[in-house]
């Protein structure tokens, strides 16, 4: 038997996109099983999870199942910090959670829908925020697990300009098309 030729995958990921190291997992493993230790004497597998958890490291078998509650976390995180300037132009106003969705609300701050060219701005703005949100590092393990992005544009008086989705074969489209 070859020790230490090839590596076994990890049971864990990153919520955050980083790339782990079965040292990482070790380390926070070692803590968990600590504090678990400190807590009581029985092992309870969940208790474990949800202390890894914690720390950023999730089962690679139980992401698909936990996205919704990843959605909604995100969802939570990102409002702390809302309203916010994505550009000269527009506002993330806030973030809600449906299921495997996570709505982006945003206001174009100084303009109206009269006065706005919807088809010139479907045919700009989703490609470039399909772009952006693809290549965030700590979006692709939600695209990954079916989580859909949706964008709603509003105007400055609060009417609805467009919405529209982005999803993980958007990813892999812009990625293909990017590719020389």
């Amino acid at each position: 038997m070859l020790v230490g030729c090839a590596s076994a995958p990890l049971d864990w990921v990153a919520l955050n996109g980083a790339e782990l190291m079965q040292s990482d997992v070790t380390r926070v493993q070692g803590q968990c099983d600590a504090e678990q230790n400190t807590l009581t004497q029985n092992s309870d597998i969940e208790e474990f999870d949800a202390c890894m958890l914690s720390y950023g490291l999730i089962r690679q078998d139980a992401i698909y199942d936990a996205a919704p509650y990843l959605v909604k976390a995100a969802a939570v995180r990102l409002n702390r910090d809302l309203p916010a300037m994505v550009d000269n132009d527009t506002r993330l106003d806030s973030v809600t959670q449906e299921g495997r969705t996570l709505r982006l609300n945003h206001t174009i701050v100084d303009d109206v829908v009269d006065n706005i060219n919807i088809s010139y701005f479907l045919q700009v703005v989703p490609p470039l925020v399909a772009n952006n949100a693809c290549r965030a590092r700590s979006t692709v393990l939600l695209f990954e697990n079916d989580v859909v992005f949706r964008y709603s544009y509003f105007d400055a008086l609060g009417a609805k300009i467009t919405q529209f989705d982005v999803k993980h074969s958007d990813c892999q489209r812009n990625t293909s098309a990017s590719a020389p």
